[in-house]
C-alpha cells in the first residue's frame, strides 16, 4: 500500500450497509416529507416541531477510473477505479448556530488493493455569540491566499496520493477548536489543534535502498503539551484583504526519523520511522486588485525547535514566498499566473561518503530532503492556470502547471468538464510528473502519472 497512514482497516461489507444506511435515514429521515434535495424544517408549532430548525442535504455518486504506465515496464495498468457516494448535510438553528457533516463511502480497487471505506470528512459544529464565532469538530483548514500553494497553510494535514479530479480531495481534517472575533475591518481568529494529524508521505514511492527498514510511525499523544496553537489577524478592505499569522506546533508533515541501527549476517540495517517536529511559522498574505488585474502574495518564514544540524529528519529554517497575478480576458478566459521561491537557511551541501555507515546516513538525509524540498539552498519556480468556458459555459478546459527552474522539475494537471446536465458532469484528464531521476516528481512519476475519466451526478 502506498504511503504511511494511507492503509486503512477494511470493514465487513454488512457492518457498512449498515451504518450507512442508518446515518442515510437519519439525516434524511425529516425532508422526506418537504422534498429530499430540498431545505426544510423540522415541524410546526402544531406538531411539536422548530420551526427555526432548518436542513438540507445535498451530495454526489461519481464512478472515476485512473490509468498509468506501469513502473518500470513498457505497458499500462488501471491505478485506480471507484465508485463514491458522498452525503453532506447542513443544519441551521436560527439565532443560535448551525453545524455540517459531510459522508464518503468509496468502493474499488486503488494502487492494486481494494479499498472499502466509509470516511466521515468533516463534521463540526458552529455557534454565534454576539462578536464571537465559535467552530468545533473534525475540520479542514486552508489557510492562504495564492492559488495551490500556500507556505502559511500549515494547520491540517494533506494527501497527496488521493485519486480523484478534484484538488480539495487531498485535504484532511484534524479535530479542532476555532474562535473568530468580528470587529470589522480586522477579523481575529485562533485555532487549537489538541491532537496531532500526520499528512500522508509518499514513502513507499520514492526508492529505497536495501539496507533502509521503513517502520510504522510513532506520532505524539494526546498530552496536553503536543497540542498546538495558531492564530492570525484578517483585514478585509474593499480595496485589499490581507493577514498576518503564527503557528506553534507539530508539521503536519512529519520528517524520515533513524530510530536504531540493527546488524544482519555482517550488514547494517538502518531502522526508520517517520517522526513530527515542532516549529514556529510566522506568515503573511494579501490579494488586491489594480485595474482589471488582480494581484496575490503569500509568505512564510519556518523555524524548528529541534536542532536540525543533528537531526537529518528536521528540515532547516525557509523562507518561502509566492507573487502573482490573475487576469480575465473577455467573459470566458482567466489567466493565474505566479512566482513561487525558497530560501533556506545555513544550507549545507550533502557530501557522499564511501563508508558504509555514511552511505545509509547520506541516503536518509538526501531522502528528507526531498520531502521537506530542501535539496537547494534557492529554488526559483512558477505555477499556472489558464482556463476557458465553451458552448455557453457548459465545456471547461483548465491547466494547473508547475515548473522549478533549480530542479528542473514539472507537473501538469489538464482538465476538461462538460455539463451534460445541471447535474450531470463528465470530467476527462491528467496528472503528469517529470524530473531528473533522483528528484522527487522524477522518483514519483512512473506511480502517480496517469489520465483519468470521471462521471457525475450531484444532487
Amino acid at each position: 500500500m502506498l504511503g504511511m497512514n494511507y492503509r486503512k482497516e477494511k470493514r465487513g461489507m454488512s457492518i457498512k450497509a449498515i451504518v450507512l444506511s442508518i446515518l442515510m435515514l437519519t439525516f434524511s429521515a425529516p425532508l422526506f416529507g418537504q422534498g429530499l434535495f430540498e431545505s426544510a424544517t423540522s415541524g410546526s408549532e402544531e406538531s411539536g416541531g422548530d420551526e427555526n430548525l432548518s436542513y438540507e442535504l445535498n451530495g454526489f455518486l461519481r464512478a472515476t477510473m485512473f490509468t498509468g504506465k506501469v513502473p518500470g515496464e513498457n505497458e499500462f495498468e488501471m491505478k485506480s477505479s471507484y465508485a463514491e457516494a458522498d452525503l453532506q448535510l447542513k443544519v441551521n438553528k436560527v439565532g443560535f448556530g448551525d453545524a455540517f457533516a459531510e459522508l464518503s463511502f468509496r468502493n474499488g480497487n486503488e494502487f492494486d488493493e481494494e479499498i472499502e471505506n466509509i470516511d466521515l470528512k468533516e463534521a463540526y459544529i458552529n455557534w454565534y455569540v454576539g462578536r464571537f464565532d465559535f467552530r468545533v469538530g473534525h475540520q479542514i483548514v486552508v489557510w492562504g491566499r495564492a492559488d495551490g500553494f500556500n507556505p502559511t497553510d500549515n494547520i491540517t494535514p494533506k494527501n497527496m496520493l488521493v485519486r480523484s479530479p478534484d484538488e480539495d480531495d487531498r485535504r484532511l481534517a484534524n479535530f479542532l477548536v476555532r474562535t473568530w472575533y468580528n470587529m470589522h475591518p480586522i477579523r481575529l481568529e485562533l485555532i487549537w489543534i489538541p491532537n496531532y494529524a500526520a499528512s500522508v508521505i509518499p514513502t513507499d514511492i520514492i526508492p529505497m535502498p536495501s539496507y533502509i527498514a521503513l517502520n510504522e510511525a510513532e506520532y505524539p499523544d494526546g498530552n496536553l503539551d503536543n497540542s498546538g496553537l495558531a492564530i492570525r489577524v484578517n483585514f478585509e478592505k474593499p480595496s485589499i484583504d490581507g493577514s498576518i499569522s503564527y503557528f506553534n506546533g507539530y508539521n503536519p508533515s512529519p520528517g524520515l526519523y533513524l530510530e536504531s541501527l540493527e546488524y544482519d549476517s555482517g550488514n547494517v540495517i538502518f531502522n526508520v520511522e517517520p517522526k513530527a517536529y515542532c516549529m514556529h511559522v510566522v506568515g503573511a498574505d494579501f490579494q488586491t486588485t489594480i485595474g482589471s488585474y488582480g494581484f496575490r502574495g503569500e509568505f512564510a518564514y519556518r523555524h524548528p525547535y529541534e536542532d536540525y544540524e543533528l537531526h537529518d529528519y528536521v528540515p532547516y529554517p525557509d523562507l518561502q514566498y509566492v507573487l502573482g497575478f490573475d487576469k480575465e480576458f473577455g467573459p470566458n478566459t482567466s489567466l493565474i499566473l505566479q512566482y513561487m521561491g525558497r530560501y533556506v537557511f545555513d544550507f549545507e551541501e550533502l557530501v557522499e561518503s564511501t563508508e558504509p555507515m555514511k552511505i545509509g546516513s547520506f541516503r536518509l538525509a538526501d531522502k528528507n530532503r526531498l520531502i521537506a524540498f530542501q535539496t537547494e539552498e534557492i529554488t526559483h519556480s512558477i505555477s499556472f492556470r489558464p482556463a476557458r468556458t465553451f458552448m455557453y459555459e457548459t465545456l471547461t478546459a483548465e491547466v494547473l502547471g508547475m515548473y522549478n527552474f533549480t530542479t528542473e522539475e514539472m507537473m501538469l494537471r489538464p482538465k476538461i468538464s462538460y455539463d451534460i446536465t445541471d447535474d450531470f458532469t463528465a470530467t476527462i484528464g491528467g496528472e503528469i510528473y517529470s524530473g531528473p531521476d533522483e528528484s522527487l516528481y522524477g522518483s514519483i512519476d512512473s506511480y502517480l502519472s496517469a489520465a483519468y475519466f470521471e462521471i457525475m451526478v450531484s444532487f
